[in-house]
């Protein structure tokens, strides 16, 4: 929080604006609301931040989303973490400080299935506004996700794809095929 905002003043958003609503309808803007990663999953490069994970207190991050949207007219945000909302009590005061500020904003997340298990975490990024989140789910195969050393399991994934699709959530996954051993 003590780094200074971005200087969104600076750029000139408006072709962005332009070609957003031309190709999808709505514009979105990325934001990042915090740096890094805890996780160790052997496949990833970590070459910036290592295991740290850096973070922007909630309030800090609604008071970036109002001051853009005193600014400018977005109506989604992609919050551009490698890892979204890993504390409940994070997505709790977030959630709070949207609907104080009556922000209304849809967004679109990078997430883990072994936190969106937890309808905790889950309940409070749907009521602040989660419309889509892309889940690191890496494989199907439970034997490829420990050779990993993804700390994940198949059946999170399964369990957190239904909760998320019934709440209205789109989900979506990334995978990778040809891991050693698969």
């Amino acid at each position: 929080d003590r780094l200074p905002r971005p200087a969104w003043d600076l750029v000139d958003l408006a072709p962005y604006e332009r070609m957003w609503r031309d190709a999808h309808g709505f514009w979105s803007l990325n934001l990042v609301t915090s740096r890094g990663c805890p996780y160790g999953c052997s496949w990833c490069a970590k070459p910036i931040y290592g295991t740290q994970y850096f973070l922007h207190s909630p309030e800090r991050v609604v008071a970036d989303l109002a001051w853009l949207r005193s600014r400018h007219r977005f109506e989604h945000v992609w919050f551009c973490d490698d890892i979204f909302g890993l504390r409940a009590d994070w997505l709790e005061r977030f959630a709070d400080g949207l609907a104080r500020e009556n922000l209304g904003v849809r967004y679109m997340i990078q997430a883990r299935v072994d936190m969106l298990v937890k309808p905790r975490i889950r309940d409070a990024m749907v009521r602040s506004g989660l419309d889509t989140v892309w889940l690191g789910v890496e494989s199907g195969s439970q034997k490829v996700l420990d050779a990993m050393n993804k700390g994940i399991e198949v059946e999170q994934v399964r369990v957190a794809t239904r909760a998320l699709q019934a709440a209205g959530v789109r989900v979506a996954f990334f995978l990778q095929f040809g891991y050693l051993g698969e």
